[in-house]
């Protein structure tokens, strides 16, 4: 089995350190042998608190992709049932905080983006919703949804969409090619140009040191940047 090298870093944008605002993007990974888990999810800019839902988000899917890998679920199965579950916990959790009015607890704090991947040894699955960043080897994908990005939680909004919003039934999905050998993931406010930069970063700290130069002295980003780089290495011992 190929090991697998996963890094992962954030910085807050310029401009939210200028309006005094907290990062609202939010990233997880959980990595177990052959398995990994990982994703990037980034609050919608006009919720007060969407960093919330997105770190909720971050931390639930991975955690229950991982354990549909442990009980044998095939990555490309996998999304399917990510998504009809985070949904169902999203509803839990509006139920469970009974806020005075649902629709505005949703719109401050639940909407966010999501770009993911499931991993289980030489099979995976890529799958997103919303605005955000791939690079798989050579090819750089930017997701767009020209400002109307299809937040999961407008599920629970239908009543209240414009008539000609077209709400997708599930994530968009994309397999992973058989000889694949890196992959990035990362929240619309990444920079494409600085891609070629993220690579083979050994030191498990080195890709959040470089984001930090990028944001800190040379003010690459002026929207919150989260980054998630797996890669496929030669030997076991790359990896630390």
């Amino acid at each position: 089995m190929i090991p697998l090298r996963v890094r992962s870093a954030q910085v807050i944008g310029l401009d939210h350190l200028l309006r005094r605002m907290n990062c609202q993007d939010s990233q997880a990974v959980m990595q177990q042998g052959a398995y990994v888990a990982a994703v990037v999810c980034d609050g919608c800019g006009e919720g007060q608190r969407s960093e919330t839902g997105a770190a909720l988000a971050a931390a639930f899917i991975t955690g229950q992709a991982l354990a549909l890998l442990q009980g044998g679920c095939p990555p490309a199965a996998i999304p399917a049932r990510l998504h009809e579950r985070l949904l169902a916990y999203l509803e839990q959790l509006v139920r469970l905080t009974q806020p005075a009015s649902p629709l505005h607890f949703i719109q401050q704090h639940l909407l966010f983006t999501i770009v993911g991947v499931v991993i289980a040894g030489d099979e995976g699955v890529i799958f997103h919703a919303g605005d955000g960043l791939l690079a798989l080897d050579d090819r750089v994908q930017r997701i767009d949804r020209h400002n109307r990005p299809d937040y999961i939680a407008y599920h629970l909004l239908r009543d209240h969409l414009a008539a000609d919003f077209t709400l997708p039934d599930g994530f968009t999905v994309q397999p992973l090619p058989p000889n694949w050998q890196r992959l990035a993931l990362a929240t619309d406010g990444f920079v494409p140009e600085l891609l070629p930069q993220v690579w083979n970063q050994a030191h498990p700290r080195g890709l959040q040191r470089q984001l930090n130069v990028w944001a800190d002295q040379e003010r690459r980003f002026q929207d919150d940047a989260t980054l998630i780089v797996i890669e496929r290495l030669a030997h076991e011992t790359d990896q630390a």
